[in-house]
């Protein structure tokens, strides 16, 4: 703990005693560094003003200005400097002057080593128990400002993520002022795919380091909290008289962020800025009005500031909302796995924000949470799964800023979710058939009927055969038949087996029924196939 050097200064009028006293100091064992040695007082104050020294060892008769003079004037100038007095006086009239001076120790000339040492021993003993009391102290001290940011910065993150009216007193969390104000600094990705967390991590830091260094020279009090999809919310406080000041400081804080994501050009920022509210209680209102405020870049553009109070549109949420107006023919091309027919969906949702300059666009956002929640929602995926997907593709919406970019990621993504629905759904009707097939191929040359099949897949035998006829194009029984022609086919041309011999190991007992089925397959009868493709 302890990595400095007690500072000691040695004051005698002679000379050689006080060199002695040098001599006799522990310097390593006590931590203490020599800093001067003088023969009177004056000298000795002089040199406590300039350097002030942690200890002095001084005489009390000296020329000009005595011991005790000095220490009753230093005692003036500061009370953490311990002294050490020496005397070749025995009366007790100086010690008790002394004490009455503060003065930490009283030693007899001549010096004895043994007693120096064991003062100094005591002052540094001293030494360390203040330094780790101060040490315990500024601990605490942290840990309290870090208690208190840390109240501060969930205070800010409950207002954000509250839907609901709540209790905004909070008496944990002191913000002196006349106006509360919030803005939402939003930072949107160039190329989604390039995101680099890393990266982000770095350009937040930076952002809150701009907005704290400047608006804390005109603001009573700065709560800063980043969230998901680099929004980084900021409610401040302040006086009527400084509102100019906090205008021009709000631009400032824009162009400085500006001009540090210069070096990257991976990023665009937008400042969402929430109207001035002079009740305690209207904190939440100009936070989520500078949201809303930022999600009206997605029409206006990036790079600017975009100031609630200037919006068209209510921001209520009372404008018709175009999901519902369009969920059934939503739904209907989900149902059929139709690509597009979703488009077209997407396409008419989101041309009446096209087409229209009087409503709140930071509904495109919302409309997008829908659609996605709607999708996802109504495709049979793993839960889990869905909500990871559901988790990446809002945030990748939110990096969109324009109604083009946002309608046309929808489109790519949940369509690629469609199509790969679409043909999980088709590999599970195929799957049956494709068993079936499999289990005709290794089992012809046995009595197969489809009742045993379908027992066998798991189906009902009336289903099965409907889906058999639809996927294979031809019904069972004739599947079945023309899987055991080919094989009698290949074992009349490779082999000099019997007719009978060849109809039995394809499935047929009776020679005669299999020659007569043979010949109606193929054109010809066993016989003459045999002849003919010798």
């Amino acid at each position: 703990m302890q990595n400095r050097k007690w500072r000691v200064l040695i004051v005698d009028d002679e000379f050689r005693i006080g060199m002695l006293i040098k001599k006799l100091i522990k310097w390593d064992e006590y931590d203490m560094e020599f800093v001067d040695a003088v023969d009177n007082g004056e000298a000795a104050f002089q040199i406590i003003k300039e350097k002030r020294p942690d200890i002095v060892i001084t005489d009390i008769r000296m020329p000009k200005i005595n011991g005790l003079d000095l220490i009753c004037m230093t005692r003036e100038i500061s009370r953490d400097i311990k002294f050490v007095v020496i005397s070749g006086y025995k009366e007790f009239e100086y010690a008790h002057r002394a004490l009455q001076y503060g003065v930490d120790d009283y030693l007899l000339k001549p010096i004895s080593e043994d007693e120096l040492d064991k003062v100094l021993k005591k002052i540094h003993k001293e030494f360390l128990q203040k330094e780790r009391q101060l040490q315990e102290r500024q601990e605490l001290q942290e840990k309290v400002t870090e208690s208190r940011q840390i109240i501060k910065r969930d205070f800010l993150k409950n207002i954000i993520e509250q839907d609901d009216a709540v209790e905004m007193e909070d008496a944990r969390v002191a913000l002196e002022g006349e106006v509360y104000r919030g803005i939402d600094i939003k930072l949107d990705y160039v190329d989604y795919s390039k995101s680099d967390r890393k990266q982000d991590r770095l350009t937040v830091e930076r952002v809150v380091t701009i907005v704290e260094g400047i608006l804390k020279e005109v603001s009573e009090e700065v709560l800063i909290c980043e969230k998901e999809n680099l929004h980084i919310y900021c409610l401040f406080n302040y006086d009527y008289s400084r509102a100019k000041l906090i205008k021009n400081s709000i631009n400032d804080i824009l162009s400085e962020i500006k001009e540090y994501l210069m070096g990257f050009e991976q990023y665009e920022v937008t400042i969402g800025v929430g109207t001035e509210k002079t009740d305690f209680g209207g904190i939440r209102f100009s936070i989520k009005e500078s949201n809303r405020a930022v999600g009206n870049r997605i029409k206006m553009g990036t790079g600017r500031l975009i100031y609630a109070d200037a919006l068209s549109g209510s921001g209520t949420g009372e404008e018709d909302n175009p999901v519902e107006q369009h969920k059934e023919a939503f739904l209907a091309s989900l149902e059929v796995y139709s690509r597009d027919k979703m488009e077209q969906c997407l396409n008419q949702i989101y041309s009446s924000f096209m087409l229209r300059e009087d409503i709140d666009f930071s509904k495109c956002y919302t409309v997008a949470e829908e659609l996605v929640e709607l999708f996802f929602g109504y495709m049979d995926l793993n839960q889990e799964e869905s909500r990871q997907t559901r988790k990446r593709l809002s945030g990748s919406c939110q990096h969109c800023y324009s109604v083009t970019q946002l309608k046309n990621l929808l489109k790519a993504e949940l369509g690629s979710y469609l199509d790969m629905n679409r043909e999980a759904v088709w590999d599970e009707s195929v799957k049956p058939v494709r068993q079936a097939k499999q289990y005709i191929d290794e089992h012809y040359n046995e009595k197969i009927v489809l009742e045993d099949i379908a027992e066998v897949i798991g189906l009902n035998p009336v289903y099965f055969s409907v889906l058999f006829k639809k996927e294979a194009g031809m019904n069972f029984s004739t599947y079945l038949m023309n899987v055991r022609m080919d094989k009698a086919k290949e074992m009349l041309c490779s082999t000099n087996e019997t007719i009978a011999a060849i109809g039995e190991s394809v499935g047929y007992k009776d020679s005669r029924y299999f020659s007569q089925t043979f010949a109606k397959a193929v054109g010809v009868k066993p016989a003459l196939y045999r002849k003919l493709h010798s």
